[in-house]
């Protein structure tokens, strides 16, 4: 209303006019304001390249890209078998954490640039330590097997398991650190071996890797499924000792 008075003078604001500049007014009032051009909020996004371990084919990519996926945060991701890179377009949110995990539940690990993979013991190293292969593809009998005095862990693998590659490794090097700690493997050989059918049928093996770790008394301690280091050493922990 004080705009109108200063630009028409307070004089011609009468009877009719002033009703009519009231209308205007009111109506300016509640027009809405004009619409601002449309903007799509933007997020940083992040690219992360990594190699991955464990695959042994093509489906093996396709499963891996499949699972990086599902990560929340992740806007696109491929895996490249004939290459092993990996690569995902995130939001900004994912970690190298989220992808590790993303990549565990199938027993496969990403490497990113400046990591280094776990190597294999040394053949010296490894005689000198209490590790066996004490099947290949014929059924066991644990108690046979069992070191007296130490915790076992029995490896179950096949040369075809991408995944089992990578365990193997980080096993051994868990009877290098603790001293009362041997170390079983049992090489299934195929699906359609006597040791696949009796770990199937006597251990509920659901897939490969597969870990069973006993006490010094022959207890079952617990059993894994997966490249899962970490759960294999927390069952050793509360009865190992370390090397000297």
């Amino acid at each position: 209303m004080v705009l109108f008075q200063f630009i028409l003078g307070e004089d011609v604001l009468t009877g009719t006019s002033r009703v009519a500049v009231l209308l205007l007014a009111v109506f300016l009032a509640r027009a809405p304001a004009a619409e601002e051009p449309a903007h799509e909020a933007r997020q940083a996004s992040t690219i992360l390249e990594f190699s991955v371990l464990g695959m042994t084919c093509d489906t093996c990519a396709d499963t891996a890209t499949g699972a990086l996926a599902e990560i929340p945060g992740v806007l696109q991701a491929t895996v490249d078998y004939d290459t092993t890179v990996g690569r995902v377009q995130t939001d900004g949110s994912v970690t190298r954490d989220n992808i590790r995990e993303g990549l565990g539940t199938l027993g496969f690990e990403p490497l990113f640039a400046g990591e280094t993979g776990i190597e294999p013991l040394s053949d010296d190293i490894r005689a000198s330590l209490d590790i066996q292969t004490v099947s290949h593809g014929k059924a066991i009998r644990i108690k046979a097997h069992l070191a007296p005095g130490k915790l076992t862990v029995f490896d179950f693998y096949a040369d075809w398991c991408g995944p089992c590659h990578l365990l193997t490794p980080k096993l051994e090097r868990l009877v290098l650190r603790y001293e009362n700690v041997a170390l079983r493997k049992v090489d299934l050989v195929d699906w359609k071996s006597k040791a696949a059918r009796q770990a199937t049928r006597e251990f509920k093996l659901p897939g490969l890797p597969f870990t069973q770790v006993y006490d010094d008394r022959g207890k079952l301690l617990g059993q894994v499924h997966g490249n899962a280091i970490d759960e294999i050493e927390n069952l050793i922990q509360p009865h190992a000792q370390l090397r000297q």
